[in-house]
């Protein structure tokens, strides 16, 4: 089987569903910082998360986080663990609650823009009949974007509310809340599926080894993930404090890059079958443009960035999607372990 690698998407489908980030800037950044405040109380990391290596040197702070560079993997490490403590407090059965406006209102928008694409990269890299659980689904958008594409799809969350959402959303029960520590047994539970989802995942588990263990042991024939990449957006973050930082902020304690997803892949086994880079760095970089600055007119201010900017935003972003250095990937694993 062939690998398929494909880049970029045009940002201007995208805008509409992700305002919050521009209009709720203030409010998000208070949260981050709240959620921030909770890490630092952790004990300090002393290895890499993804490889175990003590080789991790300071790189920068960010919101008075420090963060350490793998010298190993290239993995970008927050300075301290993601406990269960940490994990059980900030992913919990009303957690989602702030999120629900947006889902609610978007729902329909976002499956159709953000979701269907990543089913068709999906359906184009894996050719046989796909039988999917969606680990971590959030509202359900994604199963429901399987469902439109002929897909038989369960999910499942740690948020009882997004899941009660996703399922009036579906007309029916597919999406099922879970307790936090429950989700390495729903492998277990799903003997029939081919195929694992965990779009905006694992970045999130506090043993991501553990779920590619037993995803390893299973025999699962594929895994499609996303995960949060160490990129521009990464340097952009740090130098704009006043604005909410979506790569390095909540639950996204650490980063990926290619070599430290290049070495999970080895460890379990896995080959690489379908890549799929594309990010936000530049959307990221004109959200902080407008969040930030000695701005008189704010309306004038973001009409003349749009007016100067927009029309080159994808072609910028481009750039670095080719060059994999992007804010985010999605990649289908096939299982060689089988």
């Amino acid at each position: 089987m062939n690998k398929i690698i494909k880049f970029s998407k045009s940002y201007k489908n995208i805008i509409k569903v992700k305002s919050d980030f521009y209009n709720n800037n203030i409010s998000n950044l208070k949260s981050a910082i709240k959620i921030n405040n909770l890490y630092k109380k952790q004990p300090l990391r002393k290895y890499c998360k993804n490889c175990g290596s003590k080789k991790i040197k300071l790189f920068i702070k960010n919101f008075k986080i420090p963060y350490k560079i793998c010298s190993s993997c290239g993995h970008l490490n927050g300075a301290y663990q993601d406990t269960n403590n940490f994990a059980k407090k900030i992913y919990n059965q009303k957690s989602g609650k702030n999120y629900s406006k947006n889902y609610l209102n978007d729902f329909n928008l976002r499956v159709k823009n953000i979701y269907i694409p990543k089913v068709k990269f999906l359906k184009k890299v894996i050719k046989n009949k796909i039988k999917l659980i969606d680990l971590g689904c959030g509202a359900g958008h994604f199963v429901k974007a399987l469902e439109l594409q002929g897909i038989s799809a369960v999910g499942y969350d740690t948020s009882k509310h997004l899941c009660e959402l996703g399922n009036k959303k579906l007309n029916k029960n597919k999406i099922y809340s879970i307790d936090f520590n429950k989700i390495y047994e729903i492998i277990h539970n799903n003997p029939d599926i081919n195929t694992l989802s965990m779009i905006g995942v694992l970045e999130h588990l506090t043993e991501p080894h553990k779920i590619l263990d037993i995803f390893k042991k299973k025999k699962i024939k594929y895994l499609y993930m996303s995960v949060p990449l160490f990129s521009l957006s990464t340097f952009i973050e740090n130098s704009f404090p006043n604005v909410f930082p979506r790569q390095l902020s909540g639950g996204h304690t650490h980063l990926y890059t290619e070599k430290s997803i290049n070495y999970l892949a080895k460890k379990y086994n896995l080959k690489i079958i379908g890549e799929y880079w594309f990010g936000t760095d530049m959307p990221d970089l004109m959200r902080s443009l407008i969040n930030s600055g000695n701005i008189l007119n704010k309306k004038i201010y973001t009409d003349e960035l749009y007016k100067k900017f927009s029309k080159f935003i994808d072609k910028l972003q481009s750039v670095l999607d080719q060059n994999k250095i992007c804010s985010e990937v999605h990649m289908v694993f096939e299982n060689k372990n089988i």
